[in-house]
């Protein structure tokens, strides 16, 4: 009876089983049927779509911000960046050293500056006073081995177009100048020039000599430092040989009574500017500063033997002649410039009279001038001192006491030849922008870089009355009958 009932349970609890077992089957078929599977796989495959549009977009995305954080332009400016550091790595230590003396003398200039005053605040910086050629410290730390990476630097530097290279060779170029000068200075002392570098030693190794030479060769035919590499190549050419390097000093004013006739004989005017002639133009042209300043401030007669600047005015009146006489003239007034500085200590030109200008400028009126204007034939040496005469009339009257004297004599003097000089060096001015404009434009360039590299005052001088045609103070009425290079 138990094992009947015993099996009876079983048999019930296994047909139990399988009923409930079945009937799983069925409530999970009934909850996902096949249509319904087919729908989940449906949206499984559409999500993974999505995401791989999603990753897509994302990634799109993602290098848009990277385009735009880190352009093509960025990417070659630090390439360039790289490059350029990469090239003045031999003489990092001695650009840290002048960067560092450079601002030091900046922030000196930053105090000095005066208060804005419109339109002619600038002029006070075009009258003030300049010392002596001051060498900078740094100098005297360049070694052989540093003159060296100074050669392979500026070479490497020769065809970059950077502001930073630009900056760099200009610091180069301040170093081989300051070398020049203080062995200069020093020979004529007597003194030891206390360089590291024996320079007389340096260039008298022929490869050196020759790899400098080469250099220097490339930036003396044109550009910005042509002066300084053709005077540089002159001073290696002299050491070299052996030859003394003494810098000249500046004579004195003559005594009351002495003449201003040079003792020797002049030499010959060359026919052609290498590197031979130069030092004689040059000499040439410091003897001619040295008249004309003798002649406005003590009356002296003027010399005609050093005043070189008439025969190379003359001999631009034959085509076969004109282009070295360019040359030449451009040269001589140059260094003429250089010598005024030297001998009045002011950067104004020490004429008082527009007649010093023209004398100055090789010529017996305003008329022969306005002719050479027109004619196209100024060089951009001319157009600087005539910009110079014009813009220092607008100095303020106590600048202007530098070149006429105080009292009442020199306020009278001033009165009357301020007015004409402004007058007639405005008129040239806007002759010679009409006829030679992109020579004005470079002489203006060079001239605001050499006077007011900070504010640019003498470009926007030049600009506002010459290219834009504005009369000065107290010029209205004087424009009509004045302006006509009849001086």
């Amino acid at each position: 009876m138990r094992a009947s009932l015993l099996l009876a349970s079983v048999t019930i609890l296994g047909l139990a089983a399988v009923a409930w077992g079945q009937g799983a089957d069925d409530e999970g078929f009934e909850r996902v049927s096949p249509q319904g599977r087919e729908q989940i796989d449906r949206i499984n495959k559409a999500l993974e779509q999505a995401g791989r549009i999603f990753v897509v977009i994302g990634l799109a995305f993602a290098a848009f911000v990277v385009v735009k954080i880190v352009s093509p332009a960025r990417i070659a400016d630090s390439v360039r960046e790289r490059r350029l550091r990469k090239a003045v790595r031999d003489v990092d230590e001695l650009l840290k050293r002048i960067e560092k003396e450079a601002e030091a003398t900046s922030e000196e200039s930053k105090q000095k500056e005066a208060a804005d005053e419109g339109l002619l605040a600038g002029m006070a910086e075009v009258a003030e006073f300049v010392e002596a050629e001051q060498v900078p410290a740094y100098v005297l730390t360049v070694s052989d081995l540093m003159l060296d990476n100074i050669r392979a630097t500026l070479k490497r530097l020769r065809g970059r177009k950077e502001s930073d290279a630009e900056r760099y060779r200009d610091y180069l170029f301040t170093t081989i100048r300051g070398i020049k000068t203080i062995t200069e200075q020093s020979e004529e002392a007597g003194v030891h020039s206390g360089l590291a570098v024996n320079i007389r030693e340096y260039f008298h190794d022929e490869r050196r000599y020759r790899d400098w030479h080469k250099l220097l060769g490339h930036f003396a035919r044109r550009g910005k430092y042509q002066d300084v590499a053709e005077t540089f190549l002159l001073f290696m050419k002299a050491l070299k040989e052996g030859k003394s390097v003494a810098a000249s000093k500046p004579m004195s004013a003559p005594a009351e009574g002495a003449t201003v006739a040079s003792t020797e004989a002049s030499p010959e005017i060359p026919r052609a500017l290498n590197e031979e002639t130069l030092p004689v133009i040059q000499k040439m042209a410091a003897e001619e500063a040295r008249n004309l300043v003798s002649f406005i401030q003590a009356e002296e007669p003027l010399d005609q033997a050093c005043a070189w600047q008439f025969e190379l005015v003359r001999r631009q009146g034959q085509m076969h002649l004109r282009e070295e006489a360019q040359r030449m003239l451009s040269v001589f007034l140059s260094s003429e410039r250089k010598s005024l500085r030297e001998i009045t200590k002011i950067r104004m030109l020490p004429c008082r009279a527009w007649e010093d200008v023209l004398h100055m400028l090789g010529v017996t009126s305003g008329a022969q001038l306005h002719r050479r204007a027109e004619d196209k034939l100024l060089t951009i040496q001319e157009i600087i001192i005539v910009e110079k005469a014009f813009l220092q009339t607008l100095a303020k009257r106590e600048s202007l006491s530098r070149v006429y004297g105080r009292g009442r004599d020199a306020g009278l003097i001033m009165d009357m030849h301020v007015p004409e000089l402004r007058r007639e060096a405005l008129a040239l001015l806007r002759t010679s922008y009409q006829m030679q404009r992109k020579y004005v434009d470079q002489a203006t360039e060079a001239l605001n870089e050499e006077e007011t590299p900070q504010n640019g005052q003498v470009r926007k001088l030049i600009e506002h009355y010459v290219y834009r045609g504005h009369n000065p103070p107290g010029a209205a009425q004087k424009q009509d009958e004045g302006g006509t290079g009849n001086a």
